[in-house]
């Protein structure tokens, strides 16, 4: 099983709808999450053709920033459970087994001041079911200084708070492998940034049925 979540900055381009659809035909996903689409509801629909991923939910894009989509391909067993425009909550059964367990993608605030809201939104998700859960996305916060590479320090306390909320909500980092960073400033020299914001973590439940 494979599960795609991307922040595409916008699927306005050709290029990034081509690099979409070959990741897609190399990795045949369950799911796939899409962060800061920056589209309307008919653009992704029309993308979900492309894919045959013809199922799944579409949060629209506020003008030119923001949006979501979790989509899957007709006949997998998946229930819509809540969404928002910082969430997508899902509830995933597999048909041979009848073994329920939950996906949700997420996108954490992109002001740091507001980004506690995100901490509160997860730990009020984890609230709702009690599942095996998988959560994925971008969370627009690190966990520890080592997650970022250059120009000015990350904030402490605002690192200790999402570290608080994953510990709360009893999820735990699945790891990674290839780059240590998953995002970059796109500037040189001493302000070039790099920082790992998009990550999978999941609670014991999950790591013990996967």
């Amino acid at each position: 099983m494979s599960i795609i979540s991307w922040n595409c900055r916008g699927l306005g381009i050709p290029r990034s709808v081509r690099a979409l659809t070959r990741l897609v035909r190399a990795e045949a996903p369950l799911l796939i999450f899409l962060v800061e689409t920056k589209a309307k509801v008919s653009h992704i629909s029309r993308l979900q053709t492309k894919l045959d991923y013809t199922q799944g939910i579409i949060v629209p894009s506020d003008g030119k920033s923001g949006g979501l989509a979790l989509l899957w391909k007709e006949g997998t067993n998946v229930w819509t459970h809540k969404y928002s425009n910082s969430h997508i909550d899902v509830v995933v059964t597999n048909t041979t087994s009848n073994m329920r367990w939950r996906a949700t993608g997420f996108y954490g605030h992109p002001d740091t001041q507001k980004r506690h809201t995100s901490w509160k939104l997860l730990e009020c998700i984890h609230s709702q079911l009690s599942l095996p859960w998988l959560v994925f996305g971008d969370f627009n916060e690190i966990t520890h200084v080592e997650e970022k590479c250059g120009w000015a320090e990350r904030n402490a306390d605002q690192m200790m708070a999402f570290r608080n909320a994953l510990d709360a909500c009893d999820l735990q980092d699945l790891g990674f492998s290839g780059s240590n960073y998953t995002w970059c400033n796109g500037r040189f020299g001493s302000q070039r940034t790099l920082i790992r914001l998009d990550r999978m973590v999941a609670n014991a439940e999950w790591m013990n049925l996967f």
